[in-house]
């Protein structure tokens, strides 16, 4: 039997043994010779309406009323049958308590202040009814200890009946809760595993509810860019696979976390290549996101130099470099596809354009077009490379190179790799925590010491922003002094620029 339907049917329980009591009360009364042998029309009466009220429940679920409303009805109903029943047991002050406190207990735990006032509204009524239609004296009639005595047991009884019922609830309501509470995370485990096939954007969207799953586009200026890894298709020929597997993960994880930081919606991954745009669904207006999305390729070529230093101290000789075309302009964005299968993409001229930058580029570089170069030539440090032709494009299109961020251009760079024999250093200013900050100048001032004083060092440390390889085994004699120089110079500017 369902739970909603046992609870239900405990409840009718609880009214008819209410019921019950209140003819029990009156037959004995009756057979003590207190009342009119008449009298027994109302144990009958008594008896029957708990039957009516059910049918009256049954009728109801048949013509869909709310069973709520019901309840309130029948328990109002409930209240003026036992304002009768006082009247019929002559306002016996014992007897009548009892049938008070049961019909009340029950409308104020189920109903509240509002319900028990409007039960005892009802109550007054039946009692007014009784006393008008059987002329009962409203001085209530004294009645034998025994018929007091019965009248307590059957409040007992029906007190310990109804603490089962509410015991009965709580269980189905933690057990309710226990099941909404495992279903809460069954749909947060789901949400979890669906986010890592969604741009955290298009989730975000979706499940606060401001985007719906729907076939629909728009036009808007984005800004537009991709990238691959050069010669990758003869580098997946020569490593093993659990290698290629490795490393294209540890590249795509590092790419993904740098676009999200800067905002961007990442839309594929194509094998190694990248697609991201920003602008969709959220924009700061087309010149900054056009500013983040350069920024983001140019830390994106920086962060290369420290993989390719931690592949090569790994085994992986290849030297991995990246290509990566940017372009600015209106597209098509938003659902593609059919109502049981959809794709958030972008479509358009200048989808095709960043693509085809993306292909004419070299390793390394930062190619992006006259339109991003109008918005960000303010900011970024780039340098013309002219007009190139373009697989699709009737005429030739103006380039240019992106660098480096104007805030982080000469003694302010914010970048610093290197990477040689016995060597590797990176230092992003920007990322190191300054939580990290003792931590990274006690490991550059320790090996500096070392090497001044001709210790053995071999040392690996990394942290968000900061990593340092030495193996002064490796190390060159003539380049020793440098490389003493070089620690020193990273520390000064890791004191400078990074805050406690």
């Amino acid at each position: 039997m369902d739970p909603k339907q046992r609870a239900q049917r405990l409840s009718n329980y609880i009214r008819l043994l209410a019921f019950v009591v209140a003819a029990t009360i009156l037959f004995a009364g009756i057979s003590l010779g207190l009342y009119p042998s008449g009298f027994l029309l109302g144990v009958a009466g008594l008896l029957a309406w708990p039957l009516l009220a059910q049918t009256a429940v049954f009728v109801a679920q048949r013509k869909d009323v709310r069973a709520e409303r019901v309840s309130r009805v029948l328990m109002q109903l409930d209240a003026a049958v036992i304002g009768v029943a006082c009247a019929l047991l002559h306002f016996s002050v014992v007897p009548s308590l009892v049938l008070l406190i049961i019909v009340h207990a029950n409308s104020v735990s189920s109903g509240g202040l509002k319900a028990w006032l409007l039960n005892l509204l009802m109550t007054a009524a039946g009692a007014a009814v009784g006393v008008l239609v059987l002329g009962v004296p409203l001085q209530p009639t004294p009645v034998p200890q025994i018929l007091s005595v019965l009248s307590l047991v059957g409040l007992g009884l029906h007190v310990g009946a109804s603490s089962f019922y509410a015991n009965h609830q709580t269980r189905f309501l933690r057990q309710a809760q226990d099941r909404v509470r495992e279903q809460q995370q069954q749909a947060v485990e789901l949400s979890r595993k669906l986010a890592k096939y969604l741009p955290p954007q298009v989730w975000g969207s979706l499940f606060s509810g401001k985007r719906d799953a729907k076939l629909e586009t728009r036009r808007k200026r984005l800004s537009i860019f991709f990238s691959d890894i050069r010669g990758f298709s003869t580098i997946s020929e020569e490593l093993p696979l659990d290698t290629l597997t490795r490393m294209l993960n540890t590249y795509l994880s590092e790419m993904t976390r740098i676009a999200l930081r800067y905002g961007g919606t990442i839309d594929k991954f194509i094998g190694d290549a990248v697609m991201v745009f920003f602008g969709d669904p959220k924009s700061a207006g087309a010149q900054e996101d056009a500013f983040r999305c350069v920024a983001m390729a140019v830390e994106m070529q920086e962060y290369m130099r420290f993989l390719r230093m931690k592949w090569r101290r790994q085994g992986i000789d290849q030297k991995l470099e990246i290509r990566i075309g940017i372009n600015t302009g209106f597209v098509t964005v938003g659902n593609f596809g059919t109502d049981s299968r959809m794709d958030y993409t972008i479509l358009g001229t200048d989808v095709n354009l960043a693509s085809r930058l993306e292909s004419a580029c070299r390793p390394g570089q930062v190619l992006i077009s006259e339109g991003t170069h109008r918005l960000v030539k303010d900011r970024v440090r780039c340098r013309s490379v002219g007009e190139i032709q373009v697989k699709g494009f009737h005429r030739p299109v103006t380039v240019y190179e992106a660098h480096e961020l104007k805030r982080n251009a000469g003694s302010k760079r914010r970048f610093v790799t290197v990477d040689s024999a016995g060597l590797g250093l990176h230092v992003d200013l920007e990322r190191i925590h300054n939580f990290d900050k003792k931590a990274v100048l006690k490991t550059l001032a320790g090996c500096a010491t070392d090497l001044k004083n001709d210790k053995p060092v071999n040392l690996e440390y990394e942290t968000e922003g900061f990593a340092l390889y030495v193996d002064a085994k490796r190390l060159r004699e003539r380049d020793q002094e440098k490389v003493i120089q070089m620690l020193g110079q990273a520390a000064q500017r890791i004191q400078d620029r990074v805050r406690m």
